[in-house]
């Protein structure tokens, strides 16, 4: 039972470092071949945020309602791809500046959660 709390932690880790390399990408961005054109590494980072996300929910047998909200994240990284022009960049880069935060989000809610537990079992 500890070791799945340990590997829970450290998935719960993992998918915030990734998010935060993908924050920070969008954040330091403003031009349109930027978030047009993903980089590798960044869709590397991303397919290994899902991963984790994949994980998690094996591991906890349950899907709560914030498990999904990174998909919103994902939406924000794809539709710049297909979508962005010279005259709605500044659109499409508020889209995937705020549209990123949703990578924190499900982690969040997932340490919320994890402490309540274990606040309750303590008692």
């Amino acid at each position: 039972m500890k070791n799945k709390k340990l590997i829970l932690v450290i998935l719960l880790i993992d998918s915030l470092v990734f998010a935060g390399f993908i924050i920070n990408y969008y954040w330091s961005t403003n031009e349109m071949g930027a978030i047009q054109t993903v980089p590798f590494y960044l869709m590397f980072i991303a397919i290994a945020y899902i991963i984790v996300q994949i994980l998690k929910r094996y591991l906890t047998k349950s899907q709560n309602w914030w498990d999904w909200m990174y998909y919103i994240g994902l939406t924000s990284m794809m539709l710049p791809i297909f979508f962005v022009t010279t005259e709605n960049l500044e659109i499409f880069n508020a889209i995937t500046d705020y549209g990123s935060f949703f990578f924190v989000i499900p982690v969040g809610f997932d340490l919320k959660a994890m402490l309540n537990k274990s606040q309750t079992s303590n008692s």
